[in-house]
């Protein structure tokens, strides 16, 4: 080799060795595991161990189903004897579904499709004992395709999920990259320069429109109001993007027959859905994102005209983006409906969502639409409290650890259940009233006895505790699925004072809720259909996702069984 290429050969070997060495020397010298490895043990040892695992627990499986069949037919409540049997069936799909350290079974593989059957027919079990026959077939299959260690098998999903597939080295360059030594020591410091520089937030998220204080939006403090905003940059994809019901939108889940299929699926087992699109924040503000006044945008936007198909197609709707767009005109007064640096609303939306939902269920009990128990059941107050909101869009973008962006306090209203209770005290006789029955009768005593026990007095005394608003899945006729805008204020800061606690208190009634971050498309409905139960006894379920997942929701608007 001549001379004069061996620096340069020297000093490209260095570059190209040193993110592999300095990531080595970070693995070792902390307590994560050495990443290159993994290939090596995706190849010759996870195969092998996960067989022995699905085969455990499969077998598992099988010995606590025999068992619940048993304690059933003794007279075991169906939960109850089904418990074990749901963990085993758990640990199973576990075990099956996670094939290596990066790849996961393909949701079209058989294997798939019959625990997810299993899941579901168990599930149902207890409101549907018909479907007995139906689920022992199903477990009994399992346990016979999945109860022994298959080499076959192995080799298989090797050969589909292994090292030398896309899906699995996309997945391992990913992690690398996340979990680089080089790019976490760089990336913040990079971000921050970029920011400084360039005033870019990140690839997650856009920066609104600069300038002094916009349209209705402003707030009482009109320096913070003058701020930029932070939007989540698929709550603005969705705007300017193609509408999901577009035909240059083919390969997407159609959400419309998603949501036809969950109502049909409900009235089979007597329950109305109602429908609620939540607006984004760029579909009520725009002049914070774009700089210009749009006050309809929200109107025209493709949630709002979706929503509008779902109403004219005889579906149980609330509109949001209606009352929200006018609400703006009282924000210099109250505070803005949406968090500055946040995808989600203020408590003073959340109120507003929950007065005008309420407003809408008690239209449809009016109507015969859904028929709920007339007498109000419970009582709920309201307290203050103020909590520090730091907005997750300003966490997306990674630079709220260089304090880039302003803690931003709301006032949430903090929903209690009041209890009252009456008891009957005796008061002291009232002796004039003794005296003169007294007089009256003279020396008869059978007339005073009479007389003096007209002058006994009772009082009603109530006695009333607060406790902290609570689900309750036994008691309420309304279900509630949701998403992060129903988690907010509701199960972390300040807790109780989203707007499913404040629908709680408008109705007077008790409800129950299940919510998934992001996943009220699919994921909120698979998490009902493993435990269809809750359905008993319910006479409404309100869906309630963000506009955006029409198009983004994770695992998108598939066909769920129940």
């Amino acid at each position: 080799m001549n001379k004069k290429y061996i620096i340069p050969v020297v000093i490209f070997s260095i570059l190209l060795l040193l993110p592999f060495g300095v990531q080595a020397v970070a693995d070792l010298r902390g307590e994560k595991r050495f990443q290159p490895f993994d290939i090596f043990k995706d190849v010759v040892y996870t195969p092998i161990v996960r067989e022995k695992k699905i085969a455990a627990a499969a077998d598992s499986l099988d010995v606590r189903w025999r068992a619940a069949r048993e304690a059933i037919a003794a007279g075991t409540e169906t939960a109850d004897a089904l418990e074990p049997v749901v963990s085993s069936l758990s640990d199973l799909e576990a075990a099956v579904l996670s094939v290596n350290t990066y790849a996961e079974l393909d949701t079209s593989e058989t294997r798939y499709k019959s625990l997810k059957l299993a899941d579901t027919l168990v599930s149902k079990l207890e409101d549907e004992p018909e479907s007995f026959p139906q689920a022992d077939s199903c477990i009994k299959s399992l346990v016979a395709d999945l109860g022994h260690v298959s080499l076959w098998r192995a080799f298989l999903d090797v050969k589909h999920y292994g090292v030398w597939t896309s899906r699995y080295l996309r997945a391992f360059e990913n992690k690398i990259d996340d979990e680089s030594a080089i790019v976490l020591a760089l990336r913040p410091k990079y971000q921050l320069a970029v920011w400084n520089i360039f005033n870019d937030p990140g690839e997650k998220v856009v920066l609104g429109a600069a300038g002094d204080c916009i349209g209705a939006g402003c707030g009482r403090d009109t320096a913070a109001a003058s701020d930029r905003w932070l939007f989540y940059r698929q709550d603005v994809e969705f705007l300017v993007q193609p509408s999901p019901l577009d035909v240059r939108s083919a390969k997407l889940d159609n959400p419309v027959k998603a949501i036809e299929r969950f109502r049909d699926q409900l009235k089979a087992k007597g329950v109305e859905l109602l429908v609620v699109i939540t607006p984004g924040k760029p579909s009520i503000y725009p002049e914070r994102l774009t700089g210009k006044n749009s006050d309809a945008a929200g109107l025209q936007s493709h949630g709002k005209k979706i929503l509008d198909s779902l109403t004219r197609a005889g579906f149980n709707t609330v509109d949001l983006y209606t009352p929200l767009l006018a609400a703006k005109s009282r924000d210099s007064e109250e505070g803005p409906l949406y968090l500055n640096d946040d995808t989600h609303w203020t408590p003073r939306g959340a109120e507003l969502a929950a007065d005008v939902i309420a407003k809408k269920v008690r239209e449809m009990v009016a109507a015969g639409i859904v028929k709920i128990r007339g007498k109000d059941e419970v009582r709920y107050v309201a307290s203050d409290s103020i909590a520090d909101r730091m907005g997750d869009v300003g966490e997306m973008s990674g630079l709220n650890k260089f304090n880039a962006f302003k803690v931003q306090k709301v006032t949430g209203h903090v929903v209690s259940q009041q209890n009252i209770k009456d008891r009957t005290e005796k008061l002291p006789m009232d002796t004039a009233c003794v005296a003169a029955a007294k007089n009256a009768c003279k020396k008869s005593d059978s007339c005073f006895i009479a007389q003096s026990a007209l002058c006994e007095r009772d009082t009603v005394l109530y006695d009333t505790t607060i406790t902290p608003f609570k689900d309750d899945f036994r008691k309420s006729e309304i279900l509630i699925l949701g998403d992060s805008f129903s988690r907010i204020y509701q199960t972390d800061s300040p807790v109780n004072a989203g707007w499913i606690a404040h629908f709680a208190k408008n109705m007077n009634r008790p409800v129950a809720s299940i919510v998934s971050d992001g996943g009220a498309s699919t994921l909120v409905r698979e998490k009902l259909a493993r435990k269809s139960s809750v359905l008993k006894g319910k006479k409404l379920l309100i869906w309630e996702f963000v506009e955006r997942d029409l198009r983004f929701g994770a695992e998108g608007w598939k066909d769920v069984e129940f």
